[in-house]
């Protein structure tokens, strides 16, 4: 599994991070930070879109969770 965060604006996604893949394991443990810049005056429109996806060398990746920190 992995995570991904993405800076969003209202709707619009600005900008993404993610975490490397932890390979061969059902409890990992993601001991990351991550950092964006934002301008002051637009920390109120922000938000953070959190995923955990569980990575597949054949087909595409599946969502585990989600969290929307707003």
């Amino acid at each position: 599994p992995y995570v991904k965060v993405w800076l969003q604006f209202g709707e619009k996604r600005i900008e993404k991070r993610k975490t490397p893949i932890f390979n061969c394991t059902l409890n990992p443990v993601f001991n990351e930070s991550f950092s964006f810049n934002v301008p002051w005056e637009k920390i109120r429109e922000c938000s953070l879109d959190v995923m955990v996806m569980d990575f597949d060398n054949i087909g595409r990746n599946e969502l585990i969770g989600r969290i929307l920190l707003a």
